[in-house]
């Protein structure tokens, strides 16, 4: 070996010196480690997050910060610190499995307009649970369905969309959903939006299909809880691809029972 390594061309001979110094950094690297396996495994893992530049850098700010907080002496502050790096570390995990918590309105907005303005995606699918007239009527509600609205109007993508309507927002004997629930859906029926509408006590023996969500294409599948407002609370995004299959399978059946507005307003026309 180290005949060959004095014989080859300068190219071969820096190339072999390299190998032959990150295995002896290896090599003291376990050494230093305990002789455990873990030693290794963090070299590894190392090695492999190299190669990322965004990853390493915070990879080496973590490291950094624990280290740290292992040197205080403070039991108070250590408790404190091993507390709330454990929560972290718990919404780290979250994140590395694909999926990620945003909590109250605006914050998710910016990931869904990425999403929904992403190359490729060509289809967008949400089910809306409404519960009280101001649904999605607030100020960062509006500017979502403008954002549909102009990438329709652009023919960008295309939208579907139903509504599980309360009760008393569309009386069994009423046509139509009450103002402005009515008005919500025929401005985006106007706007090309493919809108079907199913009362909830239609599905109440179904309960696992009342749920608020969006289906971006076969990539990701985003799960919104309101509060008594219809504002956004909570929006958990998954790019679980096990996760965005069954949303779709909970809309095949959910379309089983919604009517189009479509249809409804050609009942209506019939009925004059």
């Amino acid at each position: 070996m180290l005949l060959v390594a004095f014989t080859a061309p300068e190219p071969v001979h820096t190339l072999l010196l390299g190998i032959l110094l990150v295995a002896v950094l290896a090599l003291l690297w376990f050494r230093e480690s305990s002789q455990d396996a873990s030693g290794l495994e963090h070299f590894a893992t190392s090695l492999a997050l190299a190669k990322d530049e965004d990853v390493m850098g915070l990879y080496t700010r973590l490291c950094d910060s624990l280290k740290k907080i292992s040197e205080h002496n403070d039991p108070i502050l250590r408790d404190l610190a091993i507390h709330r790096t454990e929560q972290s570390a718990a919404t780290l995990e979250a994140v590395a499995e694909g999926r990620i918590v945003f909590v109250g309105t605006e914050t998710w907005r910016v990931a869904y307009e990425r999403l929904l303005r992403s190359p490729g995606l060509h289809l967008y699918r949400s089910v809306a649970v409404i519960e009280t007239s101001t649904y999605w009527q607030d100020e960062p509600g509006k500017r979502s369905l403008q954002l549909n609205f102009a990438m329709m109007d652009e023919g960008t993508l295309n939208i579907e969309r139903i509504a599980i309507i309360a009760d008393h927002l569309w009386p069994k004997d009423d046509h139509f959903p009450v103002e402005p629930v009515r008005e919500w859906i025929e401005t985006q029926h106007n706007h090309g939006l493919w809108i079907k509408l199913v009362r909830r006590s239609e599905i109440a023996g179904e309960p696992q299909l009342i749920v608020d969500l969006g289906i971006y294409g076969n990539r990701a599948v985003g799960v919104q809880e309101l509060d008594d407002q219809g504002r956004t609370v909570r929006f958990t995004l998954s790019f679980d691809f096990e996760k965005v299959l069954a949303a779709e399978q909970r809309w095949d059946r959910l379309a089983v029972y919604a009517t189009s507005y479509r249809d409804l307003l050609d009942r209506k026309d019939g009925s004059s």
